[in-house]
Order: structure tokens, then C-alpha cells, then sequence
């Protein structure tokens, strides 16, 4: 067994023998004292203050293989098998010998070496079988980067704005002349380490499976417009590289395989350049075929998890792909496993370009799919993406110039908008502050037309905005991703200052700036054509399928009826919730009205009950019906039970605000809903957590143990604004909902936010 097998097999969680009894951690097995196993750190080891030498080994009297025997050259390079735990918490662990840096720490707990890593999900991907012929071995003979590899490095700053180093003199060239820019685009980039072609190597054994990849894809487009990789920039790029190197693929030979690694390894690290006479095909083409980089083979590996992910346990194509991908979540996982190596090898290029850009959100909401919303891991993820746009500049406005043609204006547009929403999503749900503000940019929405059309050959910038009417929507009326885009980023405009009503620290004048923020959003719905302003209710009953642009004409008609009420379910919830959100942050600083909070939230509850009736249309988009239950359910549905609950108390109703029998009747639904979220889900935790804290609640009100009375006490009255619950964010509501001791009344406690019993 090699350190490196050794260092992947360590771990922070003890495993079981074979006579079924735990291994004690490293320092109690050594020193022969009985281990208690708990995780991560057991209790001697944590009471004599060395908690980074818990260690619980799962095969600890095997040797290891010294490093004289392996490389008798390297004799003079002691390596230690197992990454001290104290170095990765501190962020101070060393970079693999070949100079990858660590893969994201999603991976988990303890850090493995990039190599290892890839060998283990290849073959266990492959189901004991070697991913390339003969076994790739990681090399560790360490290369020393020339000078040109640092001035290579250097290069690429991003974008600079006015008040960079170099603004006073990109601001004057008239009195200081033109700057000599040095032209790093022509340099030769620096040789590729044998490490990192090695691990390219396992990576592009894995695409000898892409007929499989293809089926999976098909199905993500079939029933939707795609997240921001639009369906013909995929196909260009999946066509072109099985075209180009299908025969190299499918034979897995591993000589093949490490020359084409290098090959993509060097295509990474040279700059994507575009020009404003380049065709959208022609910059698809230009990425794959003989261009092929790392980042158009992490979006086929994460849209390919992202579509498993997506799908039901029980779906047909997990029988037609082979036992060997066992099933939907272990499928998915390594998928994403996978394509985070590409991250890892856009790291390590140092890549910055729109592809970058495409990949690193895609794998932002594959992470969200596979380990949750709340997950720090896609809290991180979601940073480092919208550190790459700030960095390209996007930020600052995408107009057509002589390197950007008009399609590339208005991707890069949907890609700002698309992350500036992102970017408020995690911080409503976390109830921390958004990374993006709105005052240092500019806030450019792209035209509501389908991706497709950009890829016609010989259509023009006028063709285009013949179909848009002068506010930007389209005018043959149907909804899209981008209409639902355009919608949600106008909305969050609007959320950011509700973000800081919340989460600010200002105590001016509340009211008035409630005032004007209702007053921005009635102005901003009013605007809306009228095929947006349509009730889901109205539309459901109402529509049927229309045809996308640029889609396969077989494509049935239920497909397209099935995307149309998702558009609108989704158009409506997130309306209803920027209210939600005003209401809550108002009563928090005690200038809300709560009658308009219960009036909003059982509209929210009814929207998101519609959709899991509906499930039908999220037939491939569970990740989406997660997503309603978790982040637009559980708060509305929370606030509407605990009015019912201290009404229960009070005996005191108001069945003009909040109808008794329809809310037990609508939670009962929502508690139902919320255990269907399996373990495999992303956001299992999460909708846990609600479905165990609601049905207690809702125990509670239909059969009440009501707290005595004393003779001269005196009841509350209803409006009395004494209920204590946190209105800040959701993760703090879901934690005092699960602390609150119901059998005591609502009015004896104040709000308890410490760790869940």
C-alpha cells in the first residue's frame, strides 16, 4: 500500500474493525488507553490539548513503503504520509509535490493529495478497473519555473479600476504618452509538471464514457433552457472533442492519454481571445477539438452531476449507464468530485475568461444540489465565483467593442445578473451581507431573448432586437430563463436594501424607507408586461406549451408546458418572498405591522404547496422543488404555525387573517412535502430540521396543554407584539424553533439561540 492510498484512507471519523468494534484514534491505540471515538477529536485528546493528533487510522499496522525503496534518487525528501490536521485548519498545509493546489474544501474534512484522490474516484468509478492502460504513476520529481513562468503568472491582473495603481496614467495619455505594455499574450507559456499531466491523464480516462454524458445532457436541455451554457454551445463542444479525440478516448491508452493531457494543459493556460467580428460558434469551436481546455471538460463532467443530481432515485437512465455508477447520489458525487479537479486545474493555469466564469457557476450550483444551501462549502464556492467576475470586470458594464462582438455583451450580462441574484439568495437565507452591491455597479440587464438564437448563422444585432420590445422583454410572450433572470434581478436590486434594513446597523428613519421600498416594488410590478403579471393559478389553467426557439421540433408539447409553470412558480415565489423579507426585517425594528406578514407568508405557503402538486413538472428538477420547500417554505410556513399556535394559547382567533382548519390544513400538506427530502438531498438537513420543529408545533395546537392562569392575571391581547422569535435570517429561525419549549406558553420566553437539544 503506497502513503499516498494510506493518506486518503485517513480520517477524522473512526471506522469499524472486522469484529465489528470502532478503532481507537493514533495516540490511544499507541499508548494502549481505552479511546471513547468520538469525532472529531476524542475526549483524552481534546483533555490533554492535542486535538491535531486524533487521528483514526483505518488500517494502523500497516507499514509504509519507505521512500528509498520507491525512488532510490529521492532519498534525501522524507515525506510524512498524513497532512497534519493543525496545518489544513490553519490554512497552512503544504501544496502537493507537483504544485496543484489543494482541491476546495468541499472535498472534506482532511486534505489528500490531488493524485490520490483522482486514482480512487477513477477506479472506483470504473469498478476495479484501471482508468488508463498500464496505470499512470504521479511523478514526484519537482521542476524549478523559469523566469518566464513567473512573468507568464504575472500577467494576467484582471480588471483595474479608478482608483488602481495605474489609473492616473491610463487617465492622461495625452500628457504622459502611450504606456508600453508588455505583451505576455505572446509568451510561451511555462512546461507542464509531469504531476499534473499524470492526474489530466485520470481526469480524461473518465470521457470514455461520454455517449453516457450525452444521454444525461439530453435530458437537462430537453426540459430546460439551461442555467448560463446554452444547448448549442454544449453540443459544439461536446461534437468537437469526440470528433477529435473519441479513438484516444474510448482505447484509454496511456501514452495517448498523457499527450493529450499536456496538449490541454497548454490550450488552458494560453488566453481565450475574442475579437468583434467572432461568431458565437466560432468561439464554441475555438474551446474544444484541437483547442480543448479544462474548463470545457468541467462543465460536461458538472452539468452531467448537475442532471443526476436532478433526477429521481428511480429514474430509467441509471439502468442504462451499468451497475457500475451504483446509483443517482454516488453517480452524481463523483461526478462533482471530478469536475472539481478541472477547478482545480483552472487554478492552477490561473485562468480568468468567460468559460472560467460558466464553469465555476454551474459547479456553484452543483455543490448547492449535492451538499446544501447552508453548506460553507457552497458559501466559498459562490466567493470564488464572484471574485472571477468582479476580477473580468463585469461588473462595470459589457458593451460592444473591438473585442466584443454583440452576443459575448449580452452573455457576459446574463452572467452579472445571474451571479448579483446568486449572490443574494445565499446571503437572504444565511442572513449575512451580500458580496455584491449594486453601488459599484452597473446595473445592465441582457435582452429576453433564447440563447439559440446567438448561434444562427448570418443573424444579426438588428434581427435580435426586432424581438425585444424598448423595456428589453420579448414580444412573442413567453417565459424563459432569461424573462425569469431579468425578473429576479430586478427584484434583488430592490432586496439588497432590504438586506440592510435587516442586517444594518442604521436606526434612521424606518418607516419612510419602508414606504419607499413598497413604492419601488408596486412601480416595478406594474411595469411588467401582462404575460408576467399572470397568477400561477391563472396561468396553469389557462396555458399550454409554447415552442422555444431553436428546439428540437419533436420536443412535445408537455415539455414545454412543464418549463412554463416552473417560470412561473418561481417568477411569483420570489416576488412574494421580497415582501416576505420587508415584513420580517420591519417587525424586527419594530415598525411592521404583522397582520401584512401572515397575509404574505400564506400566499408564499400556497405558492410553494401549487408547485409540490405540480411535482410533475419538476420531474427533472427536484433540485428546484428542494430549493421552494427549503428557502420559500420553511420561514412562511414557521411564522404562519406560530400564530397559530399562540392564538391556540390565547384563545383568541382571527379567522379573517388566518383561517384556522385551511392553515392546519396547508401545514399538515407542507410537513408531508418536507419528508419527502431523503438523505440524498442537498438541503436533507435542513427540511429535517423544519419538519421536526413544525410537527411539533403543530402536535402542540391539536392537542394543547395550556399553561394555568392565575386568577388576577389578565390575557394578552392579540396585537400585543411580544411574540419572540428572530426575524434576521433563516438559519436562526429554523435553530429557536427547534429550542422553544411549547408546552410553556409563547409569552414566558425569550428567544434562545444556542445549539439545538
Amino acid at each position: 500500500m503506497t502513503e499516498g492510498e494510506l493518506s486518503s484512507m485517513a480520517s477524522a471519523t473512526p471506522s469499524y474493525r472486522r469484529n465489528g468494534k470502532l478503532f481507537s484514534c493514533e495516540p490511544c491505540r499507541r499508548g494502549k488507553l481505552r479511546c471513547d471515538h468520538k469525532s472529531p477529536v476524542c475526549g483524552r485528546c481534546a483533555r490533554r490539548n492535542k486535538p491535531d493528533q486524533c487521528i483514526y487510522h483505518p488500517a494502523p499496522l500497516t507499514k509504509t513503503v519507505s521512500t528509498s525503496q520507491k525512488d532510490p534518487q529521492n532519498t534525501g525528501r522524507p515525506r510524512s504520509f498524513i497532512t497534519s490536521r493543525a496545518q489544513y485548519r490553519s490554512g497552512t498545509s503544504e501544496r502537493s509535490s507537483s504544485g496543484l493546489i489543494s482541491p476546495p474544501s468541499s472535498l472534506g474534512a482532511q486534505p489528500q493529495n490531488p493524485s490520490t484522490l483522482l486514482s480512487s474516484v477513477s477506479k472506483t468509478y470504473m469498478s476495479g478497473t484501471s482508468s488508463i492502460e498500464g496505470s499512470v504513476q504521479p511523478s514526484t520529481t519537482s521542476y524549478t519555473s523559469p523566469e518566464s513562468s513567473m512573468s507568464f503568472r504575472e500577467g494576467n491582473v484582471g480588471f483595474l479600476g479608478p482608483t488602481s495603481y495605474s489609473a492616473v496614467f491610463m487617465e492622461n495619455p495625452n500628457s504622459l504618452g502611450a504606456l508600453e505594455q508588455e505583451d505576455v499574450d505572446d509568451q510561451l507559456p511555462p512546461p507542464v509538471s509531469q504531476d499534473n499531466i499524470n492526474q489530466g491523464a485520470e481526469v480524461l480516462a473518465l470521457l470514455k464514457d461520454m455517449p453516457t454524458f450525452k444521454r444525461f445532457s439530453q435530458r437537462f436541455f430537453e426540459r430546460s433552457d439551461g442555467l448560463l451554457v446554452s444547448e448549442p454551445a454544449y453540443r459544439i463542444w461536446v461534437d468537437d472533442l469526440w470528433a477529435e479525440y473519441g479513438s484516444v478516448l474510448a482505447n484509454g491508452r496511456r501514452e495517448q492519454l498523457r499527450s493529450l493531457s499536456e496538449h490541454v494543459w497548454q490550450n488552458t493556460r494560453r488566453p481565450l481571445k475574442t475579437h468583434g467580428n467572432m461568431s458565437a460558434r466560432e468561439w464554441a469551436k475555438s474551446a474544444t477539438g484541437p483547442g480543448l481546455r479544462w474548463e470545457v471538460i468541467g462543465i460536461i463532467l458538472s452539468l452531467t452531476g448537475l442532471t443526476a443530481a436532478n433526477l429521481n432515485d428511480w429514474d430509467s437512465i441509471f439502468h442504462e449507464v451499468g451497475d457500475r455508477h451504483v446509483d443517482r447520489a454516488t453517480f452524481s458525487e463523483r461526478m462533482r468530485k471530478v469536475s472539481e479537479f478541472c477547478l482545480c486545474f483552472c487554478y492552477e493555469s490561473e485562468v480568468l475568461n468567460d468559460l472560467y466564469i460558466l464553469f465555476s457557476y454551474q459547479d456553484v450550483v452543483l455543490t448547492e444540489c449535492i451538499k446544501g444551501d447552508a453548506h460553507y462549502a457552497a458559501w466559498q464556492r459562490t466567493g470564488e465565483m464572484l471574485d472571477a467576475v468582479i476580477a473580468m470586470g463585469l461588473h462595470q458594464g459589457n458593451n460592444v467593442d473591438a473585442e466584443t462582438p454583440f452576443w459575448l455583451a449580452q452573455l457576459r450580462k446574463k452572467i452579472f445578473v445571474s451571479a448579483y441574484g446568486r449572490d443574494k439568495v445565499t446571503a437572504t437565507f444565511l442572513g449575512r451581507p451580500p458580496r455584491l452591491s449594486y453601488r459599484y455597479c452597473k446595473m445592465e440587464e441582457p435582452l429576453d431573448v433564447p440563447d439559440e438564437m446567438f448561434f444562427v448563422e448570418g443573424i444579426k444585432p438588428a434581427d435580435i432586437l426586432a424581438r425585444v420590445d424598448d423595456n428589453g422583454w420579448n414580444t412573442n410572450q413567453i417565459l424563459t430563463a432569461t424573462t425569469w433572470k431579468r425578473v429576479w434581478f430586478q427584484h434583488c436590486r430592490i432586496r439588497e436594501d432590504i438586506l440592510e434594513l435587516a442586517l444594518g446597523s442604521d436606526d434612521g428613519d424606518i418607516s419612510s424607507l419602508a414606504a419607499q421600498i413598497r413604492l419601488r416594488l408596486q412601480t416595478l410590478h406594474d411595469s411588467y408586461p401582462a404575460f408576467i403579471r399572470a397568477s400561477p393559478e391563472e396561468f396553469l389553467e389557462g396555458h399550454r406549451g409554447q415552442p422555444m426557439f431553436g428546439k428540437d421540433p419533436v420536443r412535445s408539447e408537455k415539455f414545454a408546458y412543464q418549463m412554463n409553470a416552473v417560470y412561473v412558480l418561481f417568477l411569483h415565489t420570489g416576488i412574494a418572498q421580497t415582501e416576505f423579507l420587508m415584513e420580517r426585517a420591519l417587525l424586527n425594528r419594530k415598525a411592521g405591522d404583522y397582520k401584512q406578514l401572515i397575509s404574505t407568508s400564506r400566499r408564499i405557503l400556497k405558492l410553494v404547496l401549487l408547485a409540490h402538486a405540480r411535482r410533475d413538472c419538476f420531474r427533472d428538477l427536484q433540485g428546484d422543488l428542494m430549493y421552494l420547500l427549503a428557502l420559500h417554505g420553511l420561514p412562511t410556513a414557521g411564522v404562519l404555525a406560530i400564530e397559530l399556535l399562540k392564538q391556540e394559547q390565547l384563545r383568541q382567533y382571527t379567522p379573517d387573517i388566518l383561517p384556522r382548519s385551511e392553515t392546519i390544513q396547508d401545514l399538515s400538506v407542507f410537513i408531508s412535502a418536507l419528508s419527502s427530502v431523503g438523505p440524498g438531498e442537498g438541503n436533507y438537513r435542513v427540511c429535517k430540521q423544519g419538519h421536526r420543529a413544525l410537527k411539533r408545533i403543530l402536535d402542540q395546537i391539536l392537542s394543547p396543554h395550556p399553561p394555568a392562569m392565575a386568577a388576577n392575571e389578565q390575557q394578552p391581547a392579540f396585537d400585543d407584539m411580544n411574540l419572540y422569535f428572530p426575524t434576521g435570517n433563516d438559519a436562526d429561525f429554523l435553530q429557536w424553533l427547534e429550542n422553544v419549549d411549547w408546552d410553556k406558553g409563547l409569552f414566558n420566553q425569550e428567544p434562545n439561540l444556542g445549539e439545538p437539544t
